[in-house]
């Protein structure tokens, strides 16, 4: 039996929330990356960290059920409803690309670079 990464968040608390909430339904579960996560925050997203919520491999398709990870949602832009929908950096994207450059280049990241969803027939970010 090996132990699995069940999901990576953002912030301590939705990782207790979540720990919470499995132990509640007799799932074992345990946190890592909890302390350095909240010491180095801008490092979240960059070589897959994050706080990581670990559980057993047989009770992995149970929890990603009891949390509703299992439900596919389909992306529809708020402005017009439609489904043309692509991820990348945004509006902001040389800038992006400039910091992404400037923090290789130092070795320093300078802030975290989340993508964005841009909706390829209205035009918007979201």
């Amino acid at each position: 039996m090996s132990i699995i990464r069940l999901m990576t968040c953002e912030t301590a608390i939705e990782a207790n929330l979540i720990k919470g909430r499995l132990k509640n339904e007799g799932i074992e579960v345990f946190i890592t990356n909890e302390n350095f996560s909240n010491l180095m925050p801008h490092y979240n997203h960059i070589l897959n960290s994050g706080i990581q919520i670990m559980l057993h491999e047989t009770d992995y398709d149970n929890a990603r059920t009891l949390l509703g990870l299992n439900a596919k949602t389909e992306l529809i832009c708020p402005n017009c409803q439609s489904k043309n929908i692509k991820m990348g950096l945004g509006k902001n994207k040389i800038r992006k690309i400039i910091a992404i450059i400037m923090s290789l280049l130092i070795f320093t990241p300078f802030n975290n670079l989340n993508s964005v969803y841009y909706c390829k027939d209205c035009k918007s970010e979201f």
